[in-house]
Formats: C-alpha cells, structure tokens, sequence
C-alpha cells in the first residue's frame, strides 16, 4: 500500500502561508530543530552510562524522512514573480500569488534551458 505522498501541514496554513513549497521547507525545519529538543536524548540505566535518542523524536524523524523521500518534486511548475516581490515556483498547489504575476521562466525552460539572449531579455522586462 503506498502512503500518501504529500507533505504534512506543521504550522497552521494561512492565506500566505500554504502550499507544497511551505510544508517542504516546514518539514526540513523540524527535521534539522529536532536534536535540540531538551529531551532529545535519553540517558541509559546500563553501567556503562550511554544515552540514546527518545523514541517519540526517533518515530518523528522516520516520518520526516519518509515524506521526504515520497516527495515528488516533478510536480512544480512555472518561476513566477510576484507583484509584492516574491519568487514563487508553482504549478497551482496553494502558493500564494494573484492574477497580475508574472511567469518568468515556464517549467520547459527551467527544466530544459534557454538561450542566454532570451534570459537576459526576461530578466531586463522583470526588472523593470
């Protein structure tokens, strides 16, 4: 049986916070946050005196990884600019942009390559 393969929410979406990216750099956050729980660490009763991580983290980080793994990134699409902005790479799954926002690069072109004159052209009409 395969697991749902998106990425669990880890703080509360808003309408600016939401979307594949998010919860991706979310889970990554935790992830990396987790060895400096204050009980992260479990000490031993064994004479030698060892400790080992806590279960509850242990259990927390598999399923951190296992997101990960199941994470299928083929599913961005188009570079956006944003008209407060922002960069968005988004294939409509939640990030946060309006109707005026620009591509700046479709998915064919950020996958495949484009001349350097048609890049310096996009980038000079983003500038402005």
């Amino acid at each position: 049986m395969m697991e749902d393969p998106n990425i669990k929410d880890r703080k509360k979406p808003t309408d600016h916070r939401q979307g594949k990216l998010i919860r991706l750099v979310d889970a990554i956050q935790r992830l990396t946050n987790i060895p400096h729980e204050e009980d992260y660490l479990v000490t031993d009763d064994g004479a030698e005196g060892g400790c080992s991580v806590n279960q509850k983290y242990q259990d927390e980080i598999d399923s951190i990884l296992r997101e990960l793994r199941l994470f299928d990134n083929s599913d961005f699409g188009n570079l956006y600019l944003t008209s407060g902005g922002r960069v968005v790479l988004d294939r409509g799954w939640g990030e946060y942009f309006n109707e005026s926002d620009t591509a700046i690069f479709t998915l064919q072109e950020i996958t495949s390559g484009i001349p350097y004159d048609r890049f310096m052209e996009k980038m000079k009409s983003v500038k402005k």
